[in-house]
């Protein structure tokens, strides 16, 4: 946060980009990573997505900034609760803070299960 401003984080799926001469100068903080852990297919498909939140601060606020940040995640995903007409998002919805946090760096993590489409089954495929 600067000058009450919260800053909106980056966000990008699967890991942080590499830096190259593109995104050189882009900031590093704040970030969420989208990131697919496990997958199972029984009679539907269940998705386990983490979402890890990273942010920097130079001050005492960096816990709270990035708390509002992860807050204001959960609120827009409980309301809305499906994407896209295809992908409902299943309770529990769980976050969390690693005891250990590597200053001047807080680290957040967000655990969501998803139900992904069910397969159509055909045959005569193999």
């Amino acid at each position: 946060m600067k000058d009450g401003v919260i800053d909106v984080p980056a966000v990008h799926l699967g890991f942080l980009p590499r830096k190259n001469r593109d995104n050189a100068d882009a900031p590093e903080f704040p970030y969420i990573i989208v990131r697919p852990a496990i997958g199972i297919d029984n009679d539907d498909c269940k998705v386990t997505v983490h979402l890890l939140f990273g942010s920097m601060a130079d001050d005492d606020q960096g816990f709270l900034d990035m708390f509002n940040q992860m807050e204001r995640v959960r609120i827009a995903l409980l309301k809305q609760e499906v994407i896209e007409r295809r992908f409902r998002m299943e309770l529990p919805y769980k976050w969390e803070f690693p005891p250990e946090q590597p200053e001047p760096y807080t680290i957040g993590l967000v655990t969501t299960i998803w139900t992904l489409p069910a397969v159509q089954k055909e045959e005569g495929l193999l």
